[in-house]
């Protein structure tokens, strides 16, 4: 099957391993190199570099996604279908080009947590799993009809990075047997039920600061959810201290949230809403992540400190 591959993140890696493997890909669409690091350098995407790397042609990289110029050229490639892994929201006038349409692959099992940021916000509401929706692209936002699903339990510590992991292979193996079914004719779309919809904005940095008055569970959540970016933080004598990793444990002090109940040489704990939060590795503001024990051993927390 001749196919078009948008995407730009690394999360679409291994589908485009795939394809490559068991189909031609006669194209590649991403963003254009964007300026990082200090000395403001320009880095292709992930997607580009590997595009290169395997000498796969043409590359197209725009941000205009509703020029003339390159709904023409996506057309002369006369692809059978194209795939969107981890891209920008296409016009009709791109994803309707294909005579199979455009197939997108979602980290989430629809219509459960549509929208940008699907892996964080299922661990932050402590889901205990989630999966991969291999579906057609329509005009909404993630509401096309579902081809096929993989369901992935979460692991009880397992942080957002380790699950975009395990969910881009999921869906690279979702996305093969979507295409065969597509290939056979053998393939029943199911329409989404929107009563059953739930949204996953984009994270915010405003949303890193820890509320003491949630549960230690719902904290550990939002710690494990929201790693790498933006991470949470708590503030200690009016700087910020990042809490990098920590253990949920029941109990009731009678302390107030937020106040540090107990100090030891390797961790501290601090009382929740409900139960208490062991903190076992911080980033104090402008240092490296560090255990509590190396923390501690220059910096004084005494217990009854509110942490805010």
């Amino acid at each position: 099957m001749r196919i078009v591959f948008l995407g730009s993140a690394d999360f679409g890696i291994p589908s485009l391993e795939k394809l490559i493997e068991l189909h031609t890909v006669v194209g590649i669409v991403s963003t254009p190199a964007r300026p990082q690091g200090r000395g403001l350098h320009y880095i292709d995407s992930p997607v580009t570099r590997y595009a290169k790397e395997h000498d796969l042609k043409p590359i197209i990289t725009t941000d205009d996604f509703k020029s003339e110029q390159l709904i023409s050229s996506l057309a002369s490639l006369k692809a059978d279908l194209f795939v969107v892994v981890a891209f920008r929201i296409l016009p009709k006038a791109i994803f309707a080009l294909p005579p199979l349409g455009t197939l997108n692959i979602h980290a989430s099992l629809l219509p459960k947590f549509r929208g940008p940021a699907p892996i964080q916000r299922a661990i932050e509401a402590g889901e205990k799993e989630t999966g991969v929706s291999v579906f057609r692209l329509d005009e909404g936002i993630d509401t096309g009809e579902i081809l096929l699903q993989k369901r992935i339990s979460i692991g009880e510590e397992e942080t957002t990075p380790e699950l975009y992991q395990r969910l881009s292979i999921a869906g690279s193996e979702a996305l093969m047997e979507a295409i065969g079914a597509l290939e056979s004719g053998q393939i029943n779309p199911l329409k989404q039920d929107d009563s059953l919809a739930s949204k996953a904005p984009k994270l915010k940095k405003e949303e890193a600061q820890i509320n003491w008055e949630l549960s230690s569970e719902q904290i550990f959540n939002k710690m494990r959810a929201f790693k790498p970016f933006p991470g949470t933080f708590t503030l200690f004598n009016g700087k910020r201290l990042g809490i990098q990793w920590a253990q949920k444990l029941n109990g009731k002090t009678g302390n107030h949230a937020g106040t540090v109940i107990c100090v030891t040489r390797d961790y501290f704990d601090v009382q929740c809403g409900v139960g208490i939060l062991r903190v076992l590795k911080v980033k104090p503001e402008g240092r490296k992540e560090m255990d509590v024990r190396d923390f501690l051993a220059g910096t004084e927390i005494k217990e009854k400190t509110v942490l805010h």
